[in-house]
């Protein structure tokens, strides 16, 4: 069922396959064209609704199995990089489905990970030789987190996660626009992306994005839903000033489906 042609919250988690509304995240995403990001930073800037909240560098490494299970499903884990590499926490959003350019899906994200990474191994950054991603899901991350990766990707694919060959350098200004009990997070991210190959890094991709997605207070799903068309104003205003297409791929695939084989 849907409430003015919108997905109303118990079939949003049905479709896709979560028990917890907390745990679904709704986000429109939107490519920049490049000579355009500098002015875009300065309209959002000067927007007086948009509180500025700084502006953040870290990277992620998108995780896979060998034969990219994980880029064929619609799905992406990664382990991200806060603080010069210092935090590390695993990351996993599931399939999601578009409808009235917004993209709905299912998040996850470990606390933060202690001792994962062997610092003295060189490999340890690209292959997982000495502690496997099934272990980190095991001992590491909430039940509710595995039980959604093997729900979503199919029993057994958790274990066969044992590269992460992919690294995304990120700059991001993010925002805030308060909603009473619930608020807007738009951002405007650069991206680096790089294939880590045996000899040295190969550059796959550099591009700006825009991302805005809804919060409400305790990650209340209907209260969400009854702020999407504050959403859709918000990024409609842009859209007027500036050529923002709606961006259908998320940051792994947008960067990785280059290397998905071909049936």
């Amino acid at each position: 069922m849907t409430r003015g042609g919108k997905p109303d919250a118990w079939s949003i988690c049905r479709r896709l396959g979560v028990g917890d509304q907390r745990r679904v995240e709704i986000e429109s995403k939107r490519r920049v064209v490049p000579d355009e990001a500098k002015d875009l930073r300065k309209f959002l800037l000067k927007l007086k609704r948009a509180r500025h909240e700084g502006t953040l560098s870290f990277f992620d490494q998108f995780l896979d199995t060998k034969d990219l299970a994980l880029l064929r499903k619609g799905a992406s884990l990664r382990l991200r990089y806060k603080g010069g590499g210092a935090r590390v926490y695993l990351q996993y959003k599931g399939p999601g489905f578009h409808q009235g350019g917004l993209l709905y899906r299912s998040e996850f994200s470990s606390g933060r990970l202690e001792r994962i990474v062997r610092e003295e191994s060189r490999h340890d950054v690209v292959h997982f030789s000495e502690t496997a991603i099934r272990d980190i899901l095991e001992r590491h991350v909430e039940p509710e987190m595995s039980y959604a990766i093997e729900r979503q990707l199919g029993r057994g694919v958790a274990g066969r996660i044992t590269a992460g060959p992919i690294i995304c350098l990120y700059e991001k200004d993010k925002f805030r626009v308060d909603l009473g009990k619930g608020s807007l997070e738009p951002s405007l991210d650069h991206l680096f992306a790089f294939r880590i190959g045996s000899r040295a890094p190969h550059p796959l991709s550099t591009f700006w994005e825009y991302e805005n997605e809804v919060k409400a207070e305790n990650g209340d799903l209907e209260a969400k839903l009854e702020r999407l068309d504050e959403l859709l104003k918000f990024d409609g205003r842009l859209s007027r000033e500036f050529d923002l297409k709606v961006e259908r791929l998320d940051k792994y695939h947008r960067c990785a489906s280059c290397f998905e084989p071909l049936d």
